[in-house]
């Protein structure tokens, strides 16, 4: 086991990393989700998926 360990170390290092990349963007999504600014970033004004983001918030 530590052979395989030993001679797979720089994939082993570069898939943990990779992986810690992907669950910072998914908790930072997450948070924005939360807070309620949306998911795209270009805001809602004129979006058509606007009712489905926020289903409490009044209609333009």
């Amino acid at each position: 086991m530590l052979t395989y360990i030993a001679s797979h170390m720089g994939y082993i290092v570069v898939t943990l990393v990779l992986v810690l990349i992907v669950a910072a963007v998914i908790v930072q999504m997450v948070k924005e989700k939360k807070t309620g600014k949306g998911g795209c970033g270009c805001g809602c004004k004129g979006c058509a998926n606007a009712p489905y983001c926020h289903p409490g918030a009044p209609r333009q």
